[in-house]
């Protein structure tokens, strides 16, 4: 076998780990992190999302720099609106200092609840925003999903009412 063909066998084979690589990285749906790790509210208080049995909960982690969060968040409030309080408990979660939250919060959806992440996002594997997950009553993950999508579809609604 010539030096050329061996040379261009191991480029493709590293173009093949590097494409491998960036799809799980930046299109799989990373493991549900939120378990372990604990939750600041605009009190300052510690909010567990393993304590929220009972309602579904809908859990996005945003960054507010991130277009899509920006367009994602009017069916996110719609939802809520949709199906209630008492039935969905959504939690916008960012790993930025509260000060940059409550910018965000205040310049774009202040009926939503909005968290600070203890841990980087990037330590828990979260690198494409938003990157959200449906919770049923138990705190199973029924749904995820990376970047923009409709939280207020037909879909979405039947699965919680």
């Amino acid at each position: 076998m010539s030096l050329k063909k061996l040379a261009g066998i191991i480029l493709l084979v590293l173009l093949l780990f590097a494409a491998i690589w960036f799809y799980k990285t930046y299109k799989t749906l990373p493991t549900f992190p939120a378990y372990e790790n604990p939750l600041i509210n605009d009190n300052g208080q510690t909010v567990n999302v393993s304590d929220l049995k009972d309602r579904y909960v809908l859990i996005s982690y945003f960054q507010t720099w991130c277009g899509d969060c920006i367009k994602e968040l009017p069916s996110i409030d719609k939802l809520q609106n949709e199906v209630g309080n008492k039935k969905l408990i959504v939690l916008m979660v960012s790993d930025e200092k509260k000060d940059k939250i409550d910018r965000f919060k205040e310049k774009y959806c202040n009926t939503l609840n909005y968290y600070q992440s203890l841990k980087s996002l990037h330590d828990m594997n979260i690198r494409v925003f938003p990157t959200t997950y449906l919770l049923d009553k138990k705190g199973a993950v029924i749904m995820g999903k990376l970047e923009g999508y409709d939280w207020s579809n037909e879909q979405v609604i039947q699965l919680i009412k």
